[in-house]
């Protein structure tokens, strides 16, 4: 009776830690949020293109297609904020940048894996569009509310990160940094402000939580 008993606990036991190893690292299907990040654009014509800065949040969902390879929509919306900026080779002080939507869809490979993984890390890219939201303080740069809503990019992304899983304690959830290269195709219908006939580049950095929906 004693070694039927004993050894149903070690029964139990080994499950139980199988069961916690399997719940670490990434499941099947993942929804990420970042609240916390920035995103700066650069190049383009330097004579008439604005450099500037915007906060970026967003959000993603991940499905893993196999142990090393991940499929994700995202969705983005980056405010911008009151600066100082060059236009048309002159300084304008402390005036807020058009919002920019963001859309892509991406593929996700992890070198080492991602299912059982604390610490994968990832390489990453996609494509989609950047759109650019006109407000009352943007109309001296072309982006009159009352003339142009959106003005939308085609646009691809690479980059990489790191993905925190919490592991036995809370195996749900997860943190996420991230860098995405942006590039902003040129369009000849938007305005002289941003894209118009140059290729833009944008790097952006976010920081975020993640929850697996499913195993």
């Amino acid at each position: 009776m004693r070694l039927l008993v004993a050894s149903v606990l070690l029964f139990v036991g080994v499950t139980a830690a199988a069961a916690q190893e399997n719940a670490t690292g990434a499941g099947k299907v993942e929804i990420g949020l970042y609240p916390i990040g920035g995103t700066i654009f650069v190049g383009g014509d330097d004579n008439k293109e604005v450099d500037f800065n915007v906060y970026t949040a967003g959000g993603n969902l991940t499905y893993y297609a196999t142990r090393q390879i991940a499929v994700e929509g995202e969705l983005t919306i980056s405010f911008g904020l009151a600066q100082d900026v060059f236009f048309n080779r002159a300084e304008v002080l402390h005036v807020q940048m058009p919002n920019v939507w963001s859309y892509s869809g991406n593929v996700v490979f992890f070198p080492g894996g991602a299912s059982g993984k604390r610490l994968p890390v990832y390489v990453t890219g996609g494509v989609g569009a950047v759109a650019l939201h006109s407000r009352t303080p943007t109309g001296q740069f072309g982006y009159d509310p009352n003339t142009i809503g959106f003005e939308t990019f085609m646009a691809e992304n690479v980059g990489g990160g790191l993905k925190i899983f919490r592991g036995a304690d809370a195996p749900e959830w997860g943190f996420r940094i991230d860098y995405r290269y942006v590039i902003v195709n040129s369009n000849s219908d938007a305005p002289a402000f941003f894209a118009k006939a140059k290729t833009r580049a944008g790097h952006r950095v976010s920081f975020g939580i993640l929850y697996t929906w499913k195993r």
